[in-house]
Order: C-alpha cells, then structure tokens, then sequence
C-alpha cells in the first residue's frame, strides 16, 4: 500500500510537472493575473490593445494552448481582433477557441510579443462596459484540456461616459468593503437588488437590499474577483467589483 501510494505522487508529480508549464504575461514580463480586469477607455486599435505574451517554462516538453472567447456583454463580438499570430481574427463568438489549430510552444519558448487583444467597436452609446472574458488554457496532443487555466476580462467603457446607471452614490448605496473575506457591508437609502456573477460571467446569486445597513454572507465564495449588478426601485443600473479573499 506504501508503495502504490509513492507510485501514485510520482505519477501526479509528472502529470503536473508536463501540464504546469504555460504562462501568460505582459510585454515587461509580469504575470498575467487569473481574474484580473483589463480596462480601457478608447477604441483606438493599438492604444486599445491588450499585449500578452504566451510562453513555455518547461525545460522539456512542449505545450498547445487555445484562447477560448467565454462571454462578451454589450457586443456582438465584431469589430475587434484577437491575434495568436501568425494568425488574427477580426470577429469572435461566444464559447469559441482560437486559433482553431492550438498553438504549440517547444520548452523555454514564447509566442512572441505580437499577440494582442483589441476592441474596436464604440458600441450604442449607452451600454456599457462592453465585456470581453478570455480564457488561456492548455490540452494535450488529443486536444483534451490538461493543467491550469488563467482567465482575464477585457472591459471598454468610453473616455468621459457617465450616466446613473454607474454611479452607485447617486443611487444611494454605499459598499464599506470591496475586499471582502466573509460578509459584504452595504448601505442604501432604498430598496435594491444585486446580482453577484464569476468571473467567467456566470451568475453565482442574488439578494435583495433594504434600506438601512445589509450584510450579506459570502464566506461559501472561492477566493478571486466578481462582478456585483445593482438595479435600484427605480430600474437604474450599477457595476462595480469585488475581490473575495
């Protein structure tokens, strides 16, 4: 029994060690983080462009990696570009992985620094953010997915856009902790209603605010961020996000 349990971690071990090694990062080398929100105020092709870098830290086995577009909120999903190069795509659907063929990284190597991310689309004039979740993810010589994923929002909001519907002060709700470890306090001078969603645009829960002060219990959550969207009596709306430590 000793044995087969050695044998066991040995194997987990190699699994691990052949499935661990993609990573994504900025042009200057840092991290891409899993859940983080790239925000951008224009859609001017290159300042709108999200930069990453998709590399190969195993020193002995090369890797595939897909893009999968998981969601986008406020679009269509034309209008923008998604480059693994050598190839681009100028239009994205939901559920999608890009490119169609993944793409394959020898040990200590990287895609390059010409990958990008870039939203084009000014959109209606009136909703926004406009809402891009990617997913980087590994499979195998099968194309079954295999190891870690890491998965990023690319949001576009118009430089000087401002309405009620984001604007959480006007409404008369105040969140005391965005950073939120058990219980999220919210304050309201009126009834409300938020919807607590994943970062993957999936929606976790609902509650309904009274006036006064709120306590809601999200100790059940995985640490990461989320996305909160209040709808006040009034119909007004608001976005704003948290991290659940």
């Amino acid at each position: 029994m000793r044995y087969s349990k050695i044998i066991s971690l040995i194997i987990a071990f190699i699994c691990f060690s052949a499935y661990g090694q993609m990573s994504v990062t900025d042009l200057q080398g840092n991290p891409v983080q899993d859940g983080s929100v790239i925000e951008f105020n224009t859609t001017d092709l290159e300042d709108a462009k999200f930069h990453y870098v998709l590399g190969n830290s195993s020193s002995s086995d090369d890797i595939n990696i897909l893009i999968e577009v998981v969601s986008f909120t406020n679009t269509d999903g034309t209008n923008c570009q998604l480059c693994v190069q050598p190839l681009c795509f100028f239009a994205v659907n939901e559920g999608q992985s890009y490119p169609n063929n993944p793409i394959n990284l020898a040990p200590n190597s990287d895609n390059g620094t010409s990958d990008y991310f870039s939203n084009t689309n000014p959109g209606d004039g009136s909703n926004y953010p406009m809402e891009f979740v990617l997913r980087f993810y590994q499979v195998d010589d099968n194309g079954q997915e295999v190891g870690s994923d890491l998965t990023v929002t690319y949001q576009y909001i118009p430089e000087g856009f401002s309405n009620d519907d984001f604007n959480l002060a006007d409404m008369g709700i105040t969140i005391y902790n965005t950073l939120v470890k058990d219980r999220i306090r919210i304050e309201s001078t009126t009834k409300a209603q938020f919807k607590l969603y994943d970062v993957n645009a999936r929606l976790i829960n609902s509650f309904n605010i009274s006036q006064g002060t709120n306590n809601f219990d999200l100790s059940n959550l995985k640490s990461g961020n989320y996305m909160l969207s209040f709808t006040d009596d009034q119909g007004r709306k608001s976005f704003t996000r948290i991290q659940k430590q």
